[in-house]
């Protein structure tokens, strides 16, 4: 069978990059620099049209002037044959690009002014088949939904409940002024709060957040009929082909803020009336309806109540249902396949399904017979895909492709062919740096695990030479997540200033079935640590590392492992924590997630067991003569990790006259950072390697 091969379209398309720059091939190269951040351009979002013939997608970089990033939308033709074109104002942003089921129109997302009108519109489309300007359907509230049959579009937007709102007493004149000069926060709800979002409005009462509903709007546009009225949010709406029917997600105990989510799926059709599919313990999202109308497809896992009330000790899969139309009979389509599937799209015949997955530090395109349940890998290499879209008879693909050395391009080709690359907007910023190519290692943790992580080595490195180099472990976020073959300037940045780069997946990481996604329930900072730590002793033993030389970083997840592995071992001479949690017990209720204290961490700061995990694994608690000097970094509106985790470690440094200094961004969540402080977070974290990894001259 001809499958697409990742690694061999990536390593193609680097020849041509190189062959295509406008430097010699024998021309000097530099390692990669600061500055390089404002010049390397990002693509996704991709959108392939009906017939296969072009792909849309978004096309960003940063404005260094206006401390912000830029999108817009982009098209090239698949087979390759003409660069891409942009197709949106530059003056503007614009992302979410939507074909039309018959590739007349393209739908897009752009905030832009609209004569005689306050705040403008965000949604507008582009006429495909001849010349035009952008313009806006009438009755259109939402991102559209197009039918399948072309004659009708869906979208959401909330609604407020009919009637007057309820109203307390009356107030004196004196009261009111008191009640008028107030400016504080006043709240009596659980989520109060979170990250990127800042302070919420009342989530249990449906005036201060009302729900979203789903509306009907003749394609052409003008009144738009709601379909839905419950009293929570609509969400994933998805047409039955036929146009008849629409399926979507809600969660009717959405207002229950004791409760965690565990969203059904729904019907409506187009005289509104709703159908309930399902009502039991699990978390249901991304209906996909199939191409005869007779099944859909959606993903489920076990809702977070069960798990904490049945006191699991391993959190839920997520696996891929086949429900029949009604609901009435369900099949866990991926039971006996270890990895997450993504959300899947039909074959035209509705006998396969195609999804990605991570697969180690790959990202790949997977296929499920719906007639054996059997799930075939189709695309292989070295690399990550993702933003995958699909011509509208199956045949043809887009995506995103990454890896080590290359940020992300678009590719498209045939499903069993190879990928062709239609852009190459960083070739000549890359035909301009040397960079170095990270080689993966695998080896055995503490308890004979196998792990497998990958060392950057510095530009310059000669494995002839007998100089010693110093080194920094890097360990990513989640703990849920995963490294891998995906393009990283901060990794490179350590290259280019002359440090071996490690990065691990250590256990909790994805993309290695469900026991290892598990793998630190109940104990954070164990089989984690012994992974990373094996990891150190993996690299020295291949490499020449300078074992007094060695530093320790990473952010989120990482933070937290970062300031654990400084209470546990001096091996580091320098560290970086990035949001790092240190105190298990006050981030319980100032973080905006408690759910991770409540199911890995078997309960809550009042509860024996809790208590007990909740302090045996806080940075916090092991601090006492910690002796590595650390740089804290972190957000002062993060609300994941609030900073107090930060100021804790770091007071507890300072009082043991451990070297340590804190470096705090204003107005910064845990992430969605301005470009400015992102790159200065870089910065700070460079200068601290100099300042205590770097040899220093005798004298």
């Amino acid at each position: 069978m001809n499958l697409i091969d990742l690694r061999a379209a990536t390593l193609l398309s680097a020849a041509v990059w190189v062959g295509a720059s406008a430097a010699p091939l024998d021309a000097q190269t530099r390692p990669i620099s600061y500055d390089d951040y404002y010049r390397i351009v990002s693509v996704g979002e991709t959108a392939m049209s009906p017939d296969g013939a072009h792909v849309a997608f978004v096309r960003s970089h940063v404005l260094e002037g206006e401390n912000r990033s830029h999108s817009e939308i982009w098209l090239a033709p698949a087979d390759g044959s003409a660069e891409p074109r942009r197709l949106t104002n530059p003056a503007t942003e614009a992302a979410s690009p939507l074909w039309s089921p018959d590739g007349d129109l393209l739908a897009f997302r752009s905030s832009r002014p609209v004569a005689g009108e306050e705040g403008g519109s965000s949604t507008w489309f582009l006429r495909m088949d001849g010349p035009g300007e952008a313009f806006r359907v009438p009755g259109l509230e939402g991102a559209p939904i197009f039918d399948p049959t072309n004659r009708w579009i869906a979208f959401t937007r909330a609604v407020l409940p009919e009637g007057e709102a309820p109203s307390g007493p009356p107030l004196t004149a004196e009261e009111q002024r008191i009640v008028d000069r107030f400016d504080g926060r006043s709240y009596d709800w659980m989520q109060f709060r979170f990250d990127r979002q800042g302070y919420l409005p009342d989530p249990t009462d449906p005036r201060a957040t009302p729900p979203t509903q789903v509306f009907l709007l003749p394609r052409a546009g003008g009144e738009a009929r709601q379909l839905t009225g419950l009293n929570v949010d609509a969400s994933n709406v998805a047409w039955r082909p036929d146009g008849e029917l629409l399926a979507f997600r809600a969660d009717e105990h959405q207002r229950d803020e004791h409760t965690y989510p565990r969203a059904d799926l729904w019907t409506v059709d187009l005289a509104g009336n709703v159908t309930r599919l399902t009502d039991d313990e699990y978390d249901w999202r991304a209906p996909v309806w199939a191409p005869d109308g007779r099944h859909l497809v959606a993903t489920g896992a076990m809702g977070l109540d069960v798990i904490i009330e049945e006191r699991w000790d391993h959190g839920s899969p997520s696996d891929l249902w086949l429900f029949s139309a009604d609901g009435a009979e369900r099949r866990n389509l991926t039971a006996d396949w270890d990895l997450l599937p993504g959300t899947p799209t039909w074959s035209a015949d509705g006998r396969y399904l195609h999804f990605t997955a991570g697969v180690g530090g790959n990202t790949h395109l997977f296929r499920l017979a719906l007639e054996t349940g059997s799930v075939e890998q189709i695309t292989f290499g070295d690399g990550r895909i993702g933003s995958v879209t699909f011509s509208a008879d199956g045949t043809s693909m887009a995506y995103v492709g990454q890896d080590a050395t290359h940020p992300g391009d678009v590719y498209a080709g045939a499903v069993g062919g190879s990928g062709r690359q239609l852009s190459s907007f960083n070739a000549d910023l890359l035909a301009e740096l040397d960079l170095q190519a990270p080689e993966r290692i695998l080896y055995s943790s503490a308890d004979g695990t196998e792990i497998e992580g990958w060392v950057l080595p510095p530009v310059g490195y000669d494995p002839e030479a007998s100089r010693e180099w110093p080194m920094v472990l890097n360990m990513h976020g989640g703990p849920h997540g995963s490294y891998g073959n995906s393009f990283s300037l901060p990794f490179h940045l350590q290259s280019a200033r002359g440090y071996f780069v490690l990065y691990t997946n250590p256990r909790a990481s994805t993309g290695y079935g469900e026991a290892f996604r598990w793998g630190t329930w109940g104990s954070w900072g164990d089989e984690d640590y012994d992974d990373v730590m094996a990891g150190v002793d993996a690299a020295i033993a291949r490499y020449p590392i300078a074992e007094n030389r060695m530093g320790v970083t990473g952010y989120s997840y990482g933070g937290y492992l970062t300031n654990w592995i400084i209470t546990q071992t001096d091996r580091f001479s320098a560290a970086v924590a990035g949001a790092g949690i240190s105190n298990w017990m006050s981030d319980y209720a100032v973080a905006d997630i408690p759910r991770t204290k409540e199911t890995e961490f078997y309960g809550t700061p009042w509860e024996k067991e809790g208590l007990e995990n909740l302090l045996e694994s806080s940075p916090i608690v092991h601090a006492a003569g910690v002796s590595t000097p650390t740089l804290f970094v972190h957000g002062e509106s993060d609300h994941r990790v609030p900073i107090e985790e930060a100021e804790q470690m770091y007071v507890a440094l300072r009082k043991q006259e451990v070297p340590a200094r804190m470096v705090r961004y204003p107005e910064s969540y845990h992430g969605g950072w301005t470009p400015w402080r992102t790159l200065h977070r870089l910065y700070v974290t460079m200068e601290w390697w100099d300042e205590w990894l770097a040899e220093k001259p005798i004298s």
